[in-house]
C-alpha cells in the first residue's frame, strides 16, 4: 500500500516505520522540532522589513483597505463598497481596536481621541499593526499547510511542504502588505482541510454532516474574504461525491445541497450588507471584473493572454525553481498513484489558474495557489527519496528537501534586505525638509514624496473642491482639528489629470505642457517641482519634462539602481514600486522611481 492510500498511508511516512513506543515518541519529538523550525523561519523571514517606509506609506492599496476597515469605527458597518467582501475589512478593524487596547492599557493612548490623532501624526502604528495581522496570518497559513500534509501524505511530507511554503518568494514578499491575498490563501488551507474531514477519513463508515457543514462553511468564509475562493465548491463537490457515491446519488446530492447552502449563508453571515445594498454590489463586482479581466482581454490579445506570463511566475518566481518543477512532477506522479487525491488538490488551483489567465498579470493572485504547489512538490520530494534510498532515509529527504528550497531561501532573504533600504521618495523627502523652507509651494505627482501639508494648504483644497471646509469629511475635519501640524509642512500642489481627493489640488499636464506652463505655474506660486523618472517614457508627461531644464535647475536626484548598473541594466530593469508587479532585480538597490527635485528660475533674475 502507498503512502496515499488510507488510514494506514497516513501513518507510513520517511520519518519511520511504527516501532517501539519510545522510538516512536523521539520522532514525533524530531517532527515536533522541526515544525517550530520551520514556523520559526517563516516568522522571521517575514518580520524583517515589516516595517519598511514607515511612517510613509508607499502602496496605496495599503492606505484604502486600511482606511475602508478604520471608517467602521463611525458606527456604520456597512462598507457601502464591495469591490471585495467584507470579512477581511471586519476582522482588520477588529484587529486595529485590539492595538488601540493594548496601547491603552500600556498608556500610549491617552483617550480615543488622541489615538485617532496618532493616525494623522503618525500612522507608524497603525500600519504596522495591519501589516502583523498579515503575518499572522502568513505564519498560520503555514502551520496549516503542515497539518493538511501530515493528514494527507504522512509527517514528513507536512514538514516539507511546511519549508517549501515557508521561504516561497511571493508569500514572504505579499506577507509585508496589508492587502487580501495572503490572508486568502489561509482561507483556502483552512477550506482544504475542513474538506479533508469529508474525505478521505479514518472511518470510511462515519456518516454525520458535521464534516459537511464544517468545510462548506469554510468555503462560504473564504469566498467572503476574497471572491475568488468561489472555485473551493469544485474540491468540496469532488469530496462530497467521493465520500458518498457508494451510498448512492441521493446521497450526494442531498449532502451537496446542505453544502451550498451552509456555504451561501456563511458568505452572507461574513458580508452581510451585500444583501442591504445588492445594486451596488453588483455595481462593484462588475466594475472589478472591468478592470480586473475586461481590460486583459480587450488590450492584451484575448482569452488566456495571461496564461504565459502566469506559467512564467508560477514556474521561476513565486516558489523558486526547484520547487516548482517538484511540484510538476508531483502533479502527475500523485494522479497517477492516486488519482482522486490529485483530482482533489488539483480542484482549486487549475481553474483558478485558468480563470487567472484571463486578468491583468498580477503576482500577487498567487498566494491563494502556493499551499497545494508546495504540497505536490512535497510529496514529490518524499517519493523521489524513496526511490534514491530505496527505503526510507530521513537524511536523504532533509537534503533533498534543503536543496530544492535554497532558491526560493534566498530570494526571500533579498526581498527582506531590499525592504530595508531606505526608499527614494523618503531620501527626497529627507532632503527637501533639511534644504526647502517650510511654507514653500511645491509641486509634486500623486505617489511621490510624501510631503507633509501644511493646515493652510489643506483648506485651500478643501474649499477648492468642496467649496466649504464644513462639508468636509470626518477624516479631514479631524485633521482641521488637530493642535499641531507635523513640521516642516508645506503648500502642495499636484501635476496630474485629477482625483477625487479633496484635500488635493491637481494641475492638469495640458495646463503645464511647454513653456507657457510655467507662466502658469509661477502664477500659482509654485517653487520647487518633484518629478519622478521612470525607464519608460510616458507621453503625456514628456513636453513638461522636456520644458522643465530651461524652467529650472535640478538641485537633488536619487535613484533607484546600484551605482555600478549599466545603461543597459537601467534601461532595462523597472523600479520596485509597492504597488506595481516590477521585480526585485539585481540592478535595483532599493525601493521607489528615480525621484528628482528642482527649483523654478526667478524670472525677475
Amino acid at each position: 500500500m502507498s503512502v496515499t492510500d488510507g488510514a494506514v498511508g497516513r501513518r507510513r511516512d520517511m520519518v519511520g516505520k511504527p516501532g517501539p513506543q519510545g522510538a516512536t515518541d523521539r520522532l514525533a519529538g524530531l517532527v515536533g522540532l522541526a515544525v517550530v523550525a520551520v514556523v520559526a523561519l517563516a516568522f522571521g523571514l517575514r518580520l524583517g522589513g515589516l516595517a519598511y517606509g514607515l511612517p510613509a506609506v508607499y502602496n496605496p492599496d495599503e492606505v484604502s483597505i486600511l482606511s475602508r476597515a478604520l471608517a467602521f469605527a463611525k458606527g456604520d458597518l456597512n462598507p457601502h463598497n464591495f469591490l471585495y467582501p467584507s470579512l477581511y475589512f471586519y476582522v482588520l478593524f477588529a484587529w486595529i481596536g485590539g492595538y488601540f487596547v493594548l496601547g491603552r492599557l500600556a498608556g500610549a493612548f491617552g483617550s480615543l481621541a488622541a489615538f485617532e490623532a496618532q493616525f494623522f501624526v503618525d500612522p507608524t502604528g497603525f500600519y504596522l499593526a495591519g501589516r502583523a495581522l498579515t503575518l499572522v496570518c502568513a505564519v498560520a497559513t503555514i502551520a496549516l499547510v503542515w497539518w493538511l500534509g501530515r493528514r494527507l501524505f504522512g509527517r514528513a511530507a507536512g514538514v516539507t511542504a511546511a519549508l517549501f511554503l515557508a521561504v516561497a518568494p511571493f508569500h514572504v514578499r505579499d506577507s509585508h502588505y496589508i492587502k487580501h491575498d495572503v490572508p486568502a490563501a489561509l482561507a483556502v488551507t483552512i477550506a482544504y482541510l475542513a474538506i479533508s474531514r469529508i474525505w478521505p477519513l479514518r472511518a470510511r463508515r462515519l456518516d454525520t454532516r458535521t464534516p459537511v457543514v464544517i468545510a462548506a462553511a469554510a468555503c462560504g468564509g473564504a469566498v467572503s474574504i476574497h471572491y475568488y475562493a468561489v472555485f473551493l465548491a469544485l474540491p468540496l463537490a469532488l469530496a462530497l461525491v467521493f465520500r458518498y457515491e457508494a451510498d448512492g446519488w441521493r446521497a450526494v446530492v442531498t449532502r451537496g445541497v446542505t453544502a451550498a447552502l451552509v456555504a451561501t449563508a456563511a458568505f452572507f453571515v461574513c458580508s452581510p450588507f451585500i444583501l442591504v445594498e445588492p445594486v451596488t454590489a453588483w455595481r462593484d463586482i462588475v466594475a472589478n471584473r472591468q478592470i480586473v479581466m475586461d481590460r486583459a482581454i480587450t488590450t492584451g490579445g484575448g482569452f488566456f493572454a495571461s496564461a504565459g506570463r502566469y506559467l512564467q511566475m508560477l514556474g521561476l518566481e513565486a516558489l523558486g525553481w526547484p520547487v516548482a518543477l517538484l511540484g510538476a512532477i508531483g502533479t502527475v506522479w500523485l494522479t497517477a498513484r492516486s488519482p482522486r487525491r490529485g483530482m482533489l488538490l488539483l480542484a482549486f488551483p487549475l481553474p483558478f489558474l485558468l480563470f487567472l489567465s484571463n486578468t491583468v498579470p498580477a503576482s500577487r493572485y498567487l498566494n491563494p495557489v502556493l499551499p497545494v504547489a508546495a504540497l505536490l512538490a512535497a510529496y514529490a520530494v518524499v517519493r523521489l527519496s524513496q526511490v534514491i534510498a530505496a527505503r526510507r532515509s530521513p537524511v536523504t529527504l532533509a537534503v533533498m528537501a534543503a536543496l530544492a528550497c535554497l532558491p526560493g531561501l534566498a530570494a526571500s532573504v533579498g526581498t527582506d534586505r531590499f525592504f530595508r533600504q531606505t526608499d527614494t521618495r523618503t531620501l527626497a523627502l529627507q532632503f527637501i525638509e533639511a534644504h526647502v523652507p517650510a511654507g514653500s509651494t511645491i509641486l509634486v505627482q500623486p505617489y511621490s514624496v510624501p510631503l507633509t501639508q501644511s493646515r493652510e494648504s489643506l483648506v485651500e483644497a478643501l474649499e477648492a473642491n468642496l467649496g466649504d471646509v464644513q462639508r468636509a469629511s470626518t477624516k479631514f475635519a479631524l485633521r482641521l482639528r488637530l493642535p499641531n501640524v507635523p513640521a516642516p509642512a508645506y503648500r502642495t500642489l499636484f501635476l496630474g489629470d485629477g482625483g477625487l481627493d479633496a484635500d488635493k489640488i491637481y494641475l492638469r499636464y495640458a495646463e503645464v505642457a511647454g513653456s507657457s506652463g510655467f507662466v502658469t505655474l509661477r502664477s500659482r506660486g509654485v517653487q520647487y517641482i518633484v518629478v519622478k523618472r521612470y525607464n519608460k517614457l510616458q507621453p503625456a508627461t514628456q513636453p513638461f519634462l522636456d520644458a522643465l531644464p530651461g524652467e529650472g535647475r535640478r538641485i537633488a536626484v536619487f535613484s533607484p539602481y546600484r551605482p555600478d548598473a549599466s545603461p543597459t541594466a537601467r534601461a532595462r530593469v523597472e523600479p520596485f514600486l509597492h504597488n506595481t508587479d516590477a521585480r526585485i532585480d539585481q540592478a535595483l538597490e532599493r525601493p521607489g522611481p528615480v525621484v528628482e527635485i528642482w527649483q523654478l528660475n526667478d524670472p525677475r533674475s
